[in-house]
């Protein structure tokens, strides 16, 4: 299964984890007698992140809050986007918030993420792919699948395993159940696109190509798709465009996430954060003595 790449090849940029002036609104809007008025712990305990966080701060919820929740749209943002670096660090952040959050919103935001289980899920989905047997994979994915942020990275997973062994239907059915887990994740409808790619129905995959790029505007993986659908309807020029225009995106992608790894590298490792240091040392040694020398 493929749109010119391999599925699920593109990658994404993360989505902004600020509030958008529409999210703000809907979250005033919540004390508006005509409207149902949904409680912070609600909004956790159904998994609206972006809204819970958008409510937290409209009604100057305790700073702890407001940065677990936005740890936690962190985590959801780089599992969409297979950053696992980024989506370690910010569950690594959770830890010590929870324990201190004020109630009830604690303990709903505590029943929906355990940080250690989450971390675990995160490095189940990264060693996840380089698995190629579905029965090992869904044994390795158990704990991703049962986890709230990660259960539909883990169904994505599952189903581009199937899409390549060219099990069209149950590819599907995994992919749309990750899309029924997490409406939001626009990698998984993208191989949704890719499915009606390779069914030769491109219209129906511009269709879902173009649902992607409203979910994430800067996925590269996405406008290159949108290419190659466009030009097999014979729209070439803007298929080049687009597809262009995914590999700029594509650049920016591999530097970011290699900046990511490098960060979490020397984080982890005490070898690499003490050769950071003697690389600055003598980066400044040589200063000096290039100023000496002028000087002198």
């Amino acid at each position: 299964m493929s749109a010119a790449r391999r599925p699920d090849a593109g990658h994404a940029t993360s989505e902004g984890e600020q509030a958008t002036p529409e999210e703000l609104n809907k979250a005033s809007s919540q004390a508006a007698p005509s409207q149902p008025v949904l409680s912070l712990p609600d909004l956790i305990g159904q998994g609206e992140w972006r809204l819970a966080l958008a409510t937290a701060r409209v009604q100057g919820a305790p700073l702890d809050l407001e940065q677990a929740l936005d740890a936690v749209l962190t985590v959801q943002s780089a599992v969409r986007a297979r950053r696992y670096p980024a989506a370690r660090q910010a569950a690594a952040e959770l830890t010590p918030l929870l324990p201190a959050l004020p109630e009830p919103e604690g303990s709903a935001l505590r029943a929906q993420v355990d940080p250690e289980e989450l971390t675990g899920a995160l490095r189940a989905l990264d060693a996840g792919q380089k698995v190629t047997d579905p029965a090992e994979l869904a044994t390795l994915l158990a704990g991703a699948l049962a986890g709230p942020l990660t259960r539909a990275e883990a169904l994505n997973m599952q189903g581009i395993l199937h899409a390549v062994s060219g099990e069209a239907e149950q590819a599907r059915t995994l992919l749309d159940a990750a899309m029924q887990a997490d409406p939001g994740h626009y990698r998984a409808l993208t191989n949704l696109g890719n499915l009606e790619m390779e069914a030769g129905q491109f219209a129906e995959a511009e269709a879902v190509y173009r649902r992607v790029l409203a979910l994430n505007p800067e996925y590269d993986g996405g406008h290159h798709n949108l290419g190659v659908a466009l030009r097999r309807q014979g729209r070439v020029g803007e298929g080049v465009k687009s597809i262009r225009r995914g590999q700029q995106l594509s650049m920016k992608r591999s530097k970011d996430d290699t900046n990511a790894e490098m960060k979490e590298q020397f984080a982890q490792n005490p070898f690499m954060r003490n050769l950071r240091w003697v690389l600055i040392a003598v980066v400044v040694l040589i200063v000096f003595l290039v100023v000496r020398g002028v000087g002198g």
